[in-house]
Formats: C-alpha cells, structure tokens, sequence
C-alpha cells in the first residue's frame, strides 16, 4: 500500500528492517523516519531476570538480593536458563557490533558503558533519509550529552543539519505519568550537509513548557567545548549559553596532555559488589570509602554506625567532635587489595562523588583521600605524580565551586560523573609558583588538613611555603574547624576561582550562584541573609 500510495515514510520501531525492503520502498531513502525507539540495555541484569523466579527481589535490600539470586542460581535448570540469557546478549551485541550493519560507535574509552540499542535506531533513522530528508525521534538524554553517543553527535553535526534538540525532565512524571525515568530527549535533523546552528530547548518539565522559545546554538560552540563528544550542554537560555561557552574556553580540557603539566591517573580502586566477600570489620584492615563518607574538602562527612544496604545508618559530626572519624562501614585487608591498583592506596589522591544528580543541593563533590585507605567505586580517584601532589590544591579549590558545579551539571545526561566527562571540564594547569596558586593553596589545606591522617600531606606542602610544618599526626593549629570560617574559606575561594580563574562578571557569578536555589533556602533558614550567595559575591568584591 506505501509503494502504491508512492509514500515514503518509515516508523523506526523494528530494528532489523531489511534493506531490500527500504529500498524497494524508497530508493533514494524516505522523506521522513520518525519513531520512539526501544531503550534496551543490552547488559545482563540479574535482578530483571530473576523477577518472575524470586517475586518478592524487588523489595529486598541490595545484600538480600544477591543472596536470594545465588541460591536460585544453584539450581541447574534455572541456571541454564540464565546463561542462555547471557549468551543471546552478548551475542546480538557481538553482531550488532561486528555485522558492518551499524558503524556509528564511540571509540576508545568513549564507547564503554551500557550497551544501549537505541543508538542503532537512530544509526537506522538518519541513514534511511533521502537528501534533505528528516529524521525525528524520542530517545534517551544521552543523546546529547553521553559519552557513548558521541560518534552519533559527531554524524548529526558533520553529516547532516541538526534541526532541534529537546531535554525534558520527567521527574515530576509531567510526561510520562507511570514511566520510571528521570531524563529523555528528541532531536530532529536533515539529512546531508552540515550543522552551522540549531534549536534547543532543556528543563521541559510539561507540555506548556514547549511554548517557551529555543535558543539558538552556535554548532561551533560545541565543537569548541568539547572537540571529542560535541557534548551538547543542558543550557536553557542564551545568556547561560554565553556564561558556559566563556567558562569552557578559559582553560584547557582535563583531559589534554599539555607537556610539563601534572597528568592525571583515574581509577575506579573497588568494585564493593565484586569484593564484598573479602570485607571485614577489623580496624587494622583499610577503610573503604563510599559516597556518604566525602563532602566538600572533608574526607570524614559520615560514619558508619549500623545496619547495611538501604537500611544502613550513618551520622554526620561537626569539625572539632572528637566523634568525626573516618568510620566506614567496611574494611578490606591489604593482601585483598586489587593487584591493578599497585600502591595506589599508599598515596594521597582526589576522590570525588559519582552520583552527580542535578537535582542534589549540589552535584559535584571532591575531597582529599588519605592515604592508607581504599575507595569504592562510587567515589572514583584521581591522582597525579608524586613530584606533582601539590596540584591536587589548585584542582580541589575549582572543582569544588559553584562555578564547576554548574558547568558540570548543564553537561551531565545521566545522574553519574564519568571520567569522559572529567576529561573535558576545563581545569586550569598554572604552574605552581602561579599568584592564584599561591592564593588557593593556603585555603585549601586549611579546609583539608583537618585531622591526624592528613599531617603528612601538610606537612609535605610546607616546603612550598603554604603552611608550617606541624608534628607528627598533629592537627595544624590553621585547620579551619569552624563552620563559620568553613564557609568564609569557601566563599573566598569560590570568588577567586570564579573572578580570577574563570573571568566571570559579579553579575555571571550571581546568576551562576541563582541556580543552587536549594542550597540557598537552607543556608538563609541557618545564616539569614548572609547566606552562601552574600558571602561569594562579598568576597568577589574584594579579590
């Protein structure tokens, strides 16, 4: 009926659509592909599979489900049935991969992660158009902010006329009523050509959102931001657009090997799920960190106290309590550490937080890890050369401003911090006898070093001048254990980094410092109106 009706249109729902078909239907492509694809994960999942075996799994903590889906796994049959289950996985991947069908794949580390098949729809979409043909499609946010859609961001910019890009927000379900997903996008582009701007449009939380206009986005923008992953960032307005592009070509991505410059090592130490049977509870084993236990320049945000999984609890103690410790949940001995990690764990490096919803009070999280403790791998590590530890001063002072933190979050596409999204934060690379060095160092150490496990790193940056030395496992007489100083420190940082660092006008840092709306109704609730915004743009004023 398509052929004699001389149509050529193509709905983009049946993966495997043969190509003699397309072609006998429309030989020079289709005027239009339009769909809402599948949002497959092509990755085993244990508990989905075993959700018609084990009805209750969903309502188990974490721990109880790996129990539960151990003991049915001991049974053969069952057993079989799962490894089938993998094995069709991983071989519709290997084909879809392998077969030449598809090509638009994200190279290197760029292409990890979740094997997600909506990608080959849109693959299908865009070659299936004519000449100026439109392909329009509902898909995951990674579209146009994962890493492992860069290859297809790379296509739509280089090869066709990107139209449109759309990020709605489905947390408040204004789209998707009964449909569990926080993030989805929509894109519409022309086949052939090439992209010198288009619309977009984020934050659509409901349909009247749709009447607000786009903003109009330079492609070059992009292509400069992020020259790997053309990122599309989550901007809602040109003058944010402007701020981020201004922040982004200020310095260097992280990830640009710049000779004489620290280059830094990344590392996920501990796989908790992985390792669980090697954990103990014994004080002399290493302290494995999770997520809860780092805040801002603080190693110690939360101990441990009872129970395990979503039932776990964990206090929180100020600067000064002789009760913040580093108190984890779980130990693991030396002789179970990771041989990869070598003397990693030996080492002071930066740990930061891999959750980095948008939605938290704030997004990105970073602190000093100690040595002679082990990360889990909610909070990746960084660590740069041993000559080169006093660069972990300067790169803790930025990446914990709301600067950074805003940046970070307009390219966030899912509620976790990568390290190919690190690799293209704009971190700057001074060297250290640089004046705002000189001028973060001291702050940063006074914030850091504010318990016994940190005397030696202190005490190795005295030698720069930054601090005096102190004795051995002596809290520094400087440390910041104040709240009220806390917060004076980081709010002279933050304008620091935001005025000397990044360039911005008090009236950028102001409306950078407008999007913490959260943060900022808990801090005039606790200071009153000399709140977090106060504080930065006083200090702004006089750095």
């Amino acid at each position: 009926a398509l052929k004699a009706m001389r149509a050529r249109w193509y709905c983009g729902d049946s993966l495997m659509a043969d190509r003699k078909v397309w072609a006998a239907m429309a030989p020079e492509g289709f005027d239009a592909v339009i769909g809402n694809p599948p949002w497959e994960t092509m990755s085993p999942d244990r508990r989905e599979f075993m959700g018609p075996y084990i009805p209750e799994i969903r309502a188990m903590a974490p721990e109880e489900q790996d129990v539960a889906i151990d003991e049915a796994l001991a049974v053969p049959q069952l057993a079989e049935r799962y490894a089938a289950y993998r094995r069709n996985l991983y071989g519709l991947v290997h084909f879809l991969k392998n077969s030449g069908r598809y090509t638009l794949y994200a190279k290197g580390n760029l292409g990890k992660g979740d094997f997600n098949v909506y990608r080959n729809f849109v693959e299908t979409a865009l070659r299936g158009t004519r000449d100026n043909g439109y392909a329009a499609q509902v898909t995951p946010g990674g579209l146009y902010g994962g890493a492992n859609a860069s290859a297809i961001r790379v296509h739509l910019f280089d090869e066709c006329q990107l139209d449109t890009v759309f990020g709605f927000i489905n947390t408040q379900r204004g789209w998707f009523p009964k449909v569990d997903i926080d993030r989805f996008a929509a894109y519409s582009a022309r086949s052939g050509g090439a992209t010198k701007e288009f619309r977009a449009r984020f934050g659509l939380v409901a349909p009247p959102d749709l009447a607000n206009l786009p903003v109009l986005v330079d492609a070059q923008v992009i292509k400069t931001q992020a020259p790997d992953t053309y990122a599309i960032p989550d901007l809602r307005n040109p003058f944010e657009m402007a701020v981020g592009a201004k922040v982004a070509r200020s310095h260097p991505a992280f990830g640009d090997e710049i000779p004489g410059t620290p280059q830094r090592s990344f590392s996920q130490e501990l796989n908790v799920t992985k390792y669980s049977e090697y954990f103990s509870t014994e004080v002399e084993d290493l302290p494995v960190y999770e997520g809860r236990m780092i805040d801002h320049f603080d190693h110690r945000a939360k101990n441990y106290v009872s129970g395990h999984g979503n039932s776990a609890k964990w206090e929180a103690h100020a600067f000064g309590d002789p009760a913040k410790a580093i108190k984890p949940q779980w130990r693991i001995a030396a002789r179970d550490v990771p041989a990869k990690l070598g003397d990693r764990c030996d080492h002071y490096r930066i740990g930061f937080g891999d959750i980095a919803n948008p939605r938290n009070e704030r997004s990105f999280v970073a602190t000093l890890i100690p040595a002679g403790a082990i990360c889990g791998h909610k909070v990746p590590t960084i660590r740069f050369p041993e000559q080169d530890e006093w660069a972990y001063l300067p790169w803790l002072a930025v990446a914990n401003t709301f600067t950074m933190d805003w940046l970070t979050r307009s390219r966030l596409s899912s509620p976790s911090l990568s390290f190919t999204l690190m690799d293209n934060l704009p971190f700057p690379r001074y060297p250290v006898d640089h004046p705002v060095v000189d001028r973060l160092a001291p702050l940063v150490l006074r914030l850091t070093c504010t318990s016994p496990e940190m005397t030696a790193y202190w005490n190795s940056m005295s030698a720069f001048g930054w601090c005096p030395p102190v004795p051995e496992e002596a809290v520094p007489a400087d440390a910041l254990i104040d709240g009220a100083e806390r917060a004076e420190a980081k709010a002279e940082i933050d304008a620091i980094v935001a005025k000397q660092v990044y360039g911005l006008t008090r009236d950028e840092l102001a409306y950078v410092l407008d999007q913490f709306p959260v943060l900022e109704k808990r801090d005039r609730k606790a200071y009153g109106t000399y709140a977090t915004k106060d504080r930065v743009l006083g200090w702004y004023d006089r750095v």
